[in-house]
Formats: structure tokens, C-alpha cells, sequence
């Protein structure tokens, strides 16, 4: 199933922003309220917008080298929101009461709880494991299903998590934001994001933050979401490969491990090689 939808997700994203403006209600408090009509609760003005929430369930292999650049991504939104500057020691300080970097169609903010809702939605144990800290996802969860080869070797992890479709919008477009903003010619309303990302890029907060130009923070930054906005169903085994891994989730559903044939490694293969170079940027 393809983790990305732009057109209609980003349709959706942009009436709920409008549905925000127009009532005055922050971003995630307008889809609060439209997860409320959906459930029969008060009706959203004005009614001539009638954005959703829907939930969109995706089928990943976890990937330590694509996980552990979603979780570094943090140190990077909190850069954008927090308005940093070098003090006389060399040291990144706050400038308090000042507002972050504005990224057009993107707020920070949302982009910021949007990241978060994500991280929130994969099983417990996946830092621990991203981090290296854990060759497996401990504790066992229902909801991970590690695939053992005709070998007996260990192949990849298995998940499916459930995410709002708008939220996976708001993150596609703050990574075209990014993009745009490290093109060659941005527009004007770009050019507070690329002097945040050519600062990023020279002077990193962390030391897993990118180092280089701004279309090297961007290309970090769309690695980081690889795990999020990357399908690794597409081409043409893209469907048959889905299909086949959700049959093997079905079928094991509620054990830690199951061994797999070799027609279910080599699409269980193909989704991790998809992740991997998603992560890699390649």
C-alpha cells in the first residue's frame, strides 16, 4: 500500500488549513473537531468545508537505518521553531520571544505535532532498536512480526501502523518546502528557510544533524521521513509484494516470529532494500 497520497491528502490538508483560518482554531484543534463530526459530534463551520482525518494503515519493515534518522529529526524541527544564534563562546542560544523560521504551507508547529503523532504511532521498543540498543523490538509486540528466513536467519521486522492522511501531507509538503527553499531560484517567501537551512547546514545543533549546503539539510531532512512518506510497494512487484506480506501478517497475527518461504524473502527483501535506499538517499 503506497504511504503517500499527495494530491488528495494534500488537497484535504490545505481545506483543513483553510477550515483553520476561518474559524480561528489552531490546526490540530480544526482536525480535533473534524475527528468529532466524523463521530456525530458538533459540526464544524463553516459548512462548506468538511476536510477528514482519515486514518491510513501502513505495512513497513522496520529499518534501523531509516528509523534512526526519523527520530534524529526532532533536534531539527526544534532548530526551525526555536530562533538560535551563535553566542560569544560558540554556543547555539535561544532568542527568547521570538518566533521560528516561517515555512510556507508548512507551519512549524503543525509540521512539529504531525512528527510527533507519527513517531507516537509505532510500536513501543522501535527507538530502542533504531538506536542500536536492541537487535529486535523488545518488548515483543502483537503488532511486529519478525520473518525468518528458509535459512533460519532473521530477514526484517514487520509492522503495520495506523496515521492520519493529513497529517502525512503536512510532512510531504514541509519536505517540499524544504526542497524549494534549497532550490536555485527560490521565491521570496523562501528566503527566511534557506538562510535557516544554509545556518543549519554550517553550524549543526547535533552532531547526527546534517553537515553542507541547504539542498543537503533538505535531502537529510526527506531521508529522515523516508520511513513515513516512502512506499516501498512501488514498481511493478510493488502490489503482488504487498499483498504477499500482508497475507504472512495475517496468518502469524499475534506471533513474535514466523518463518517465511522463499517467494515471501524475496518480497520481504525488496521492501527493506526500498527502505534502506530511501533512507540513504540514493
Amino acid at each position: 500500500m503506497p504511504t503517500s497520497q499527495p494530491r488528495n491528502s494534500r488537497k484535504r490538508t490545505r481545506e483543513i488549513r483553510e477550515q483553520s483560518r476561518a474559524t480561528g482554531m489552531p490546526y490540530t484543534e480544526a482536525m480535533r473537531a473534524n475527528d468529532r463530526t466524523r463521530a456525530g459530534g458538533q459540526q464544524l463551520p463553516p459548512p462548506r468545508l468538511t476536510p477528514t482525518r482519515t486514518p491510513n494503515t501502513l505495512l513497513l519493515p522496520l529499518v534501523p537505518e531509516a528509523l534512526a534518522g526519523l527520530f534524529q529529526l526532532a533536534g531539527l524541527l526544534l532548530r526551525l521553531r526555536n530562533v538560535l544564534v551563535l553566542g560569544q563562546d560558540g554556543e547555539l542560544m535561544d532568542v527568547m520571544g521570538l518566533e521560528g523560521v516561517p515555512i510556507p504551507g508548512a507551519p512549524i508547529e503543525d509540521v512539529e505535532e504531525a512528527y510527533y503523532r507519527v513517531r507516537e504511532a509505532l510500536p513501543k521498543g522501535t527507538e530502542e532498536f533504531a538506536d542500536g540498543m536492541v537487535d529486535e523490538i523488545l518488548p515483543p509486540t502483537p503488532n511486529v512480526l519478525l520473518l525468518i528466513g528458509p535459512d533460519g536467519g532473521n530477514v526484517v521486522h514487520l509492522t503495520t501502523i495506523e496515521v492520519a492522511e493529513a497529517d502525512l501531507a503536512l510532512l510531504a509538503e514541509f519536505a517540499d518546502a524544504l526542497d524549494r527553499a534549497a532550490g536555485p531560484h527560490p521565491s521570496p517567501e523562501f528566503e527566511a528557510l534557506t538562510e535557516a537551512l544554509s545556518e543549519i547546514g554550517r553550524v549543526p545543533y547535533y552532531p547526527w544533524m546534517p553537515e553542507g549546503d541547504e539542498a543537503t539539510v533538505a535531502r537529510w531532512v526527506r531521508a529522515a521521513l523516508s520511513t513515513a512518506l516512502h512506499s516501498p510497494f512501488e514498481g511493478p512487484r510493488g502490489a503482488a509484494d504487498h499483498e504477499t506480506l500482508s497475507n504472512v501478517l495475517r496468518y502469524a497475527q499475534g506471533w513474535e516470529s514466523v518463518e517465511v518461504d522463499q517467494d515471501e524473502e524475496e518480497a520481504a527483501e525488496r521492501a527493506l532494500t526500498s527502505m534502506m535506499l530511501a533512507a540513504l538517499a540514493i
